[in-house]
């Protein structure tokens, strides 16, 4: 079995491989035409070539499992760093639980780090099923659902002007983005994927309006309205702003859809997020929390090096990483941080720490702290004096994973 670049010609498998694994009641129908950002999405396949085909023999009928990544690149501890969204991981009925998925993730993470990709991310379908691969949740996030006419208590008076937008506003829009989407993780985004993610659906395309104060746009709101004429119901996915203003004349947009939908849903927004206080009735809403994404390092050693630590911080730890799927990161390391970055080298030193890869990865990132970790069967502290130096290194960090994929 080995992985490979997925060729055009094996498209019309590839689709009813997903089809069958994300929509099995609509048919073996996949539009295509649909996938986001194409400039950056990878399919791939893992193939059955045991028979000794060279790789432009291999053939369709010898696909086992598919999977794809789009080329992320995201703010990773106040820097821009490689961060491949791996999506589309499905399998036919037919060849599941025969341990293809892992082969093929295991090939996956293997091409990111001879690349240079060392750090990775995906939705999974069980969280469950990708922690035994390495991968660990990046942050949670709070779902909002509220009657219109609740948010009358947030809506300012009328002023400024909303404006429908369409996918050639994108850089309008991107410049709103990057000045509202400030935590780590928040994607850098390109035109395709504003255009061809942000601005299309895989059933529908959203609705997208701007507010304007003078001409500027000041933030924007992507929704999709869902139901019938009995109930409908506002989705948004969401609503950026550059400040509170701003932001209270989207909710008056949302507001004044009041004789048209029973509920608004905020779909996605940061954990902090708290529009229920501010409300008249608090009880009118009703919060969900929500795991997100997850996240992995795939190279631990160009993971350390690659990105910036606090100026301040300074130690020499030595870290113990389990990770049963990739031989390159499972072992002891040396990580010896001064003036913002880290070297990191093999050892055979006994270890300070000992931590599974996926706390790692949360560790790195700054979406978990040593001493929450350390609660955990995650990560062992063996020298208590190294603790300190682990929790300057390792800190907390303001973490949203926004996008879907």
């Amino acid at each position: 079995m080995h992985l490979h670049s997925l060729p055009e010609e094996h498209r019309d498998t590839y689709r009813a491989f997903l089809s069958y694994a994300f929509n099995p009641e609509g048919g073996p129908h996949w539009d295509d035409d649909s996938l986001p950002d194409p400039e950056i999405y990878y399919p791939r396949g893992l193939y059955d070539d045991s028979a000794g085909v060279s790789v432009d023999d291999l053939d369709s009928s010898t696909l086992e499992a598919v999977c794809a990544f789009y080329d992320f690149t995201a703010r990773v501890r106040g820097a821009w760093h490689p961060l491949p969204g791996i999506s589309a991981v499905a399998s036919p009925p037919d060849t599941r639980r025969q341990g293809h998925i892992a082969t093929m993730l295991d090939e996956l993470l293997e091409e990111f780090r001879a690349s240079g990709r060392y750090l990775s991310a995906l939705w999974p379908f069980k969280y469950e099923f990708y922690r035994r691969f390495g991968w660990a949740t990046t942050n949670n996030y709070a779902k909002t659902t509220v009657p219109p006419e609740e948010l009358t208590a947030v809506s300012p008076d009328v002023s400024g002007e909303f404006v429908r937008l369409d996918a050639d506003d994108w850089e309008r829009l991107d410049a709103v983005y990057t000045e509202w989407a400030t935590e780590d993780l928040a994607l850098d985004r390109t035109e395709g994927w504003w255009r061809h993610r942000v601005f299309r659906g895989w059933q529908a395309d959203p609705y997208i309006y701007g507010w304007e104060r003078d001409g500027d746009l000041r933030g924007y709101v992507i929704y999709r309205v869902k139901g019938d004429w009995d109930s409908r119901t506002m989705h948004v996915m969401e609503l950026a702003s550059v400040d509170t203003d701003a932001r209270r004349h989207l909710l008056r947009f949302l507001r004044d859809h009041d004789s048209q939908v029973d509920s608004v849903v905020l779909e996605r927004e940061h954990e902090e997020t708290r529009l229920i206080d501010d409300l008249t009735d608090p009880r009118a809403a009703t919060v969900e929390i929500k795991p997100g994404p997850m996240v992995r390092i795939v190279d631990v050693s160009a993971a350390l090096e690659a990105v910036s630590f606090p100026t301040n911080a300074e130690s020499d730890i030595v870290i113990d990483v389990a990770d049963d799927r990739c031989p390159w990161n499972d072992g002891a390391f040396r990580v010896a941080v001064a003036n913002g970055s880290a070297s990191v080298e093999p050892t055979d030193a006994d270890a300070d720490v000992r931590v599974e890869i996926g706390a790692l990865s949360q560790l790195l990132i700054g979406s978990r702290t040593v001493a929450e970790l350390a609660r955990t069967d995650y990560l062992t502290v063996h020298n208590p004096v190294a603790v300190e130096g682990l929790q300057a290194v390792f800190t907390e960090r303001d973490i949203f994973f926004r996008e879907g994929f």
